[in-house]
């Protein structure tokens, strides 16, 4: 049996807080804890079926999260990066060869109202498909849905739970903390979380013939909701592509390969237009003294995002 572990890092038991990820020794603690629950599933799945080949997907930036030397041994780690490796096993149809799909520390979409840190992708996108708000988490077992394979565990917070609930019907879930406020959370202990991820791990794999791939029906109405207007008027010049409100733009693809590929495309290149602004923005700060050039980066993102909160470009979301 071939199984992928898909982790990311807002969503592990014991990552509560926000400034785990801005601070570099509490984010090697954060990283240790997502590892940590990766071990559990990992132990999980081995007790379901000793002979399972397990490779792991570090699905947080550029996949340089989890500790490599911490992780059970006998696995296959694939790094990491979206549109980069993962984006080769898509196209390469290398994700068709899992048996099953376990994805860990996620989190809620974009506009979750009570999810912490809840966001979509690069957080510059809220995305529905066929009318639905969805996250990462449900476009990944959707992607997956559309090779045929099953994506059999969902581990996170409350809300991306609800969410997984509301989209994947008769997933496994296991959520192990809850949302004080978007960038704190309470989370259950530690030793707790993982023997929960242990256990509906080898419920997942054990039982995996009564589960069914998650797809969504065809044609698929993909919308693309942006955080700045002129990211919508870049996407929009792609080929079947409609602006259909000064932040949204409509892709209807004959199926969810097709959507998912059109979404990420649109995603990126729009999200050139922020480079291009913060280029321009520490371009009138040239200097040889670091520190300064920080504060200046540092102020761009302070004044983007207030320009974002005051303009509310996503609407509220809750499962």
């Amino acid at each position: 049996m071939n199984v992928l572990v898909w982790s990311d890092m807002e969503g592990p038991s014991g990552v509560d807080d926000h400034e785990m990820f801005a601070d570099a020794a509490m984010y090697k603690t954060a990283r240790s804890y997502a590892t940590q629950d990766v071990n559990a599933a990992i132990q999980g799945i081995r007790q379901a079926d000793a002979q399972a080949k397990i490779d792991i997907f570090d699905g947080h930036g550029m996949g340089d999260n989890l500790l490599k030397e911490e992780l059970e041994s006998g696995c296959n780690s694939l790094g990491g990066g979206w549109m980069t490796r993962f984006y080769e096993m898509v196209k390469s149809r290398e994700v068709a060869k899992y048996d099953a799909v376990l994805l860990l520390g996620q989190h809620a979409a974009e506009g979750t109202v009570d999810g912490f840190m809840s966001h979509t992708n690069t957080g510059d996108t809220a995305l529905r498909v066929n009318g639905k708000d969805a996250g990462e988490a449900p476009q990944l077992a959707w992607l997956f849905g559309h090779f045929n394979v099953p994506v059999v565990l969902l581990v996170g917070d409350e809300a991306v739970v609800r969410e997984a609930n509301a989209l994947l019907p008769g997933i496994e879930t296991v959520s192990v903390k809850k949302a004080i406020t978007r960038d704190k959370a309470k989370s259950i202990p530690l030793e707790e979380a993982h023997q929960l991820i242990y256990e509906a791990s080898c419920k997942a794999i054990s039982n995996l013939e009564a589960l069914k791939p998650q797809r969504v029906s065809s044609p698929v109405r993909i919308e693309i909701l942006y955080s700045e207007k002129q990211m919508a008027s870049t996407a929009a010049r792609f080929p079947r592509t409609e602006r259909t409100g000064e932040n949204k733009v409509t892709y209807i693809a004959d199926n969810y390969l097709e959507g998912w590929l059109a979404y990420n495309t649109c995603r990126v290149v729009s999200r050139m237009h922020i480079l291009e602004d913060l280029l321009m923005f520490m371009a009138k700060a040239l200097t040889d003294d670091m520190q300064q050039v920080k504060e200046r980066k540092k102020e761009w993102e302070e004044q983007r995002r207030k320009r974002i909160k005051s303009e509310q470009p996503f609407p509220p979301v809750k499962y």
